[in-house]
């Protein structure tokens, strides 16, 4: 797990990027988050750097609430500068299928700037429930009377959806049991007091490596670096099983591209930086991209995920 550093200031740096556009001294990166969860950490590893590359201080604030909407929406309502940026995940997209009521719409009030990178996203068990394999779990769901029952942040999370994506692709009665956050959901899987959960595997890989829960099966194409002995969806003969969380950083849609672009190349340079590139690799971080690139796996996101979240009736309201 990443360490959670002391400050979330940086001071002005000798090789800073020339910072065209900006009109104050400050930049507030806005966490749509509670304070010490993952992407609140990854902001306070990036923003001193950052800063010392814009000839900034960058001011990590944290805006929780509503699955990420509430400091999504500021940074929508915000003025174009360059000033207020927004450090969000996957759970943009999801907010916007869930939330019928959202007073702005991220797919034109936000562009993108950065991707920082994505996680792998994995299912793990409570050891209580005596199974090793995802086959083993789905047998385990189908012949239980009442079914299995999994930990999630609540509707419409990362980790409610990938709960959900199992249920549909393996036809299991699941029941949803929301937490106020990642933490009592995890500690509600150690105690057994629910069966399973889906989340980052970085989140999962310490209470999997202290033998606390059970690994099953990596949502993705290829095994994990942090966990390589758990299997793929696709190995485990369930390919429809796919899903990544990625940490990104965007403007206002009306930002100039110039503020744009020199956002775009100090956070470039930022993540090539050896100590914190580390970090993020620790992080289980792969696969940085740029603007054109990040702004294109949003516009997929949105088309793939809105009609599913539909299509499986998960919403808030």
């Amino acid at each position: 797990m990443l360490k959670k550093l002391a400050t979330c200031a940086a001071l002005v740096g000798a090789l800073a990027l020339p910072s065209a556009g900006f009109a104050a001294d400050a930049v507030r990166m806005i966490v749509p988050f509670s304070a010490g969860g993952p992407t609140d950490l990854i902001a306070r590893i990036i923003a001193p750097s950052l800063g010392e590359k814009l000839g900034k201080t960058v001011v990590v604030e944290n805006k929780g609430g509503a699955g990420g909407t509430i400091g999504a929406h500021l940074v929508a309502e915000a003025p174009p500068d360059g000033n207020t940026i927004l450090l969000s995940t996957s759970s943009l997209i999801l907010s916007t299928g869930t939330r019928s009521n959202l007073p702005y719409d991220p797919r034109t009030a936000l562009k993108a700037v950065y991707l920082l990178g994505e996680v792998q996203t994995m299912l793990a068990v409570s050891p209580k429930l005596g199974v090793n394999t995802l086959g083993e779990l789905i047998g385990k769901a189908k012949s239980s009377p009442d079914g299995l029952n999994y930990g999630s942040t609540g509707v419409g999370g990362t980790m409610h959806v990938g709960a959900e994506l199992l249920r549909k692709a393996a036809d299991i009665p699941l029941t949803h049991v929301p937490y106020r956050g990642a933490a009592p959901a995890l500690v509600a899987l150690i105690a057994g007091d629910v069966d399973l959960v889906n989340a980052d595997v970085p989140v999962l890989q310490p209470y999997i490596k202290e033998g606390r829960i059970k690994g099953l099966v990596i949502y993705d194409t290829t095994r994990s670096a942090l966990l390589p002995d758990i299997p793929t969806a696709k190995e485990a003969g369930m390919p429809a099983l796919q899903m990544t969380n990625w940490y990104g950083v965007l403007v206002p849609a009306k930002t100039p591209d110039a503020v744009r672009n020199t956002l775009e190349a100090a956070l470039a340079k930022v993540v090539r930086e050896p100590d914190i590139a580390d970090k993020l690799a620790k992080a289980g971080f792969s696969n940085p991209q740029g603007a054109d690139a990040f702004q294109a796996r949003l516009d997929r996101d949105f088309a793939q995920w809105l009609p599913w979240l539909k299509e499986a009736n998960i919403h808030t309201d």
